[in-house]
Formats: C-alpha cells, sequence, structure tokens
C-alpha cells in the first residue's frame, strides 16, 4: 500500500461525525433508541463535540434495541461488523461497529482491520442486588475477555482462550446474554466489551431519552446526563484529563 495517506485527528473526527449522523437517521427512521455514551457524551458537553485529543465515537443501546440494529442496519456509505471473520479481517468482540471501510489499520493480530468506526454497546439487564450484579456482569465480561484473546497470537491470550474455538466463545457469549434470567430487572449496565463494573444505571432512563448537541448535529442522549457522567467518571468529570487511543489510521 504505498499509496497510503495517514489521516489526521481533524480528517478522523469528520469521518466519525458522518457515520454517527448516519447510525443517528437509520434509528430515528427505525425506531430504535440509542444514546451517546463514554467519552463521546462526555466531549459533548464538555466540548460540544469531541474531546480534543480524543479520535473514537459511543452509543450505548438496551440489548433488545440492539439486536435488532445489527440485524437490519443498512447504509450506503458505511458497513456494520458485528463478530465478522474473514480471510484478512477479524473483528470478534460482541459489540457492533459502523465502519468506514476505506479506512485501515493494523492492529496487533498483524491483520489489517477496519480505521474509523462508531462502537455501538448493548447493555444487559442484571440483578438489583450488587453481589448479585456483580457476578452476573463477570460472568458476561469473562467470557467477552476470552472472545478477545481468541483474535491474539501471544502466550498469556493463548493460555487464556485456545481451548476452545471463536465460533465456541461467541456461542457462550450468546447465550448468556439471550437467556437472561434478570430481563425484568430495573437495571441495566455495560458489560460486554467493559472492564469494569460501575456502569450500572436504571432501564427507564430510555424511556425519556433528550437530544444533545454534538458538533453541528443533534443525537439521542440520557436527559441526565450529569448522573451518568457521575458514575463513569466520577464528580470531577468536567475536568480535562488528556488521553487518547493514539491509532494510527489510514486511506488509500
Amino acid at each position: 500500500m504505498n499509496d497510503q495517506k495517514e489521516l489526521t485527528l481533524k480528517e478522523k473526527h469528520s469521518i466519525i461525525l458522518d457515520i454517527m449522523k448516519d447510525i443517528d437517521r437509520f434509528c430515528r427512521a427505525n425506531n430504535i433508541p440509542y444514546t451517546l455514551s463514554s467519552g463521546t457524551l462526555l466531549g459533548a458537553v464538555r466540548h460540544g463535540g469531541f474531546i480534543p485529543w480524543d479520535d473514537d465515537a459511543d452509543m450505548f443501546m438496551l440489548r433488545d434495541d440492539f439486536d435488532r440494529f445489527i440485524n437490519s442496519y443498512k447504509s450506503d456509505r458505511y458497513r456494520l461488523v458485528y463478530n465478522f471473520e474473514g480471510e484478512d479481517k477479524l473483528c470478534p468482540s460482541g459489540i457492533a461497529k459502523v465502519a468506514d471501510v476505506t479506512t485501515w489499520s493494523k492492529d496487533s493480530t498483524g491483520k489489517l482491520d477496519f480505521g474509523v468506526w462508531v462502537d455501538v454497546f448493548p447493555l444487559e439487564s442484571v440483578p438489583e442486588d450488587p453481589e448479585e450484579c456483580r457476578k452476573f456482569m463477570h460472568k458476561i465480561m469473562s467470557v467477552n475477555n476470552r472472545i478477545y484473546h481468541r483474535r491474539r497470537h501471544d502466550l498469556i491470550s493463548i493460555i487464556k482462550s485456545y481451548r476452545h474455538s471463536f465460533s465456541w466463545w461467541m456461542k457462550k457469549l450468546n447465550d448468556i446474554v439471550h437467556n437472561n434470567p434478570y430481563t425484568d430487572s430495573p437495571l441495566v449496565a455495560h458489560a460486554v466489551g467493559s472492564n469494569n463494573y460501575r456502569t450500572v444505571i436504571p432501564k427507564k432512563w430510555f424511556d425519556n431519552l433528550g437530544s444533545i448537541r454534538f458538533v453541528d448535529h443533534d443525537f439521542m442522549a440520557f436527559s441526565d446526563t450529569d448522573s451518568y457522567l457521575k458514575i463513569v467518571y466520577g464528580p470531577d468529570y468536567m475536568t480535562p484529563k488528556q488521553w487518547s487511543h493514539d491509532s494510527k489510521i489510514y486511506r488509500k
């Protein structure tokens, strides 16, 4: 790929924003609720758009809405990638990515992967008892961790995940989240694609989603952004703490 061009952060932001708008367009047309989440929602509140040094975007959906989304999303410009495994691309994770397939990056597996995308995370119903909640989240996270390591080839990953195939681990994860005994619970949690146990929120927040400006577009978001951001980042979330993924992304 001698004609490769590394994208600037500004160019990444432009592509990500366009993907976000495409997801928003589809979700509104098909009555699929979502919310901006994590650093994307923090950026909207604190900066009116992207955190200046960040280079990704995240959204949440309730599990049933997430399943509808991954089974129906269509776009003329972008591709939904969900547990995709091909000859030169691999994206097993349990979360969905809406990707610009004209961009790419070389990940730690040595395979070419899509470069610019928006992550869409499912939220799972969890028990109200804090200890039971943590146990259930840990169960999901442990399997999801094996899926992550199944794509890698270092010794620790081999020890952790190579007892079973990628398909076996994915089936295990799908069995857990789709045979959830806590669907009547008033709480949901970010477990798939997470490494912490703090993002446990009321499911009813999705009954009254608000709107928030991100750059030049209005997206769906929790009405009570303050409560959510305090859960995730603590009471001083308005104080910037600089970091980024610092990923090198290319376009032909």
